[in-house]
């Protein structure tokens, strides 16, 4: 072990930067050969990982001798990212260039944030600067429950990138014979449940579509929640 040490140092703090020590090996193919076990009986050890941190690995992708490489630590730990944002009423919507009725809620990360980063999330929209696996929840919470005929048609929508990603009618149940409703049950609470591939920058609008809707206030006196997390890279 002395040896080894002794070896090390020569290494580090020679002036010879040509200079190639081999240990069990005479024929040193980098600065620091080691042809055997390597012990290091101290180490400190870490709580959490982050990109302070870094890990060496073996590259086994050629045939023959292997060389140590340096991973980030981003790759293990994921650097999950969540935010949640919500709004109890007096909320409001603002047009989208998709046309058909769509509008994007006006909600703020400097105002509605719940937790994570405000800056984010503006009138609706959130911004990704993480690549990776989300999870994403949108929820409409009508107050008192409003009669499915009065929003019966209208959509809540997820929109990555400006483009549609998913929707859902907003609708409940109806007791109907012979094609007639006898009766409906008023909507409580609605929402959308998706996972998105991100990339850095992308964007993810969350939107109502109001075609038809005479009194916008049916949606807009309610509780809003948004909930996005990073699942995975």
């Amino acid at each position: 072990m002395k040896t080894l040490i002794l070896l090390i140092c020569i290494v580090l703090f020679t002036h010879n930067s040509q200079a190639q020590v081999g240990i069990n090996t005479t024929r040193p193919m980098s600065t620091l050969d080691v042809n055997g076990n390597v012990i290091i009986r101290d180490v400190t050890a870490v709580s959490t990982l982050s990109s302070d941190y870094s890990l060496m690995i073996r590259d086994k992708s050629t045939i023959g001798d292997n060389t140590v490489k340096e991973i980030s630590s981003d790759l293990f730990s994921g650097k999950k990212t969540a935010y949640y944002a919500t709004k109890n009423g007096a909320w409001s919507l603002l047009n989208l260039s998709l046309g058909g009725g769509w509008q994007k809620l006006n909600l703020t990360g400097t105002s509605d944030t719940k937790m994570g980063n405000a800056s984010l999330f503006t009138d609706g929209v959130y911004t990704a600067i993480q690549p990776g696996i989300y999870s994403i929840n949108y929820e409409l919470q009508l107050e008192s429950g409003i009669n499915i005929e009065a929003l019966g048609g209208k959509k809540l929508g997820i929109l990555k990138n400006d483009a549609l990603w998913e929707e859902k009618k907003l609708d409940g149940v109806r007791v109907s014979l012979l094609g007639i409703t006898l009766a409906s049950i008023p909507i409580t609470s609605t929402g959308i449940q998706s996972i998105l591939s991100l990339e850095t920058g992308d964007t993810v609008t969350f939107a109502v579509n109001t075609n038809g809707l005479l009194n916008v206030g049916l949606l807009t006196d309610s509780k809003v929640n948004v909930f996005i997390y990073k699942i995975s890279n």
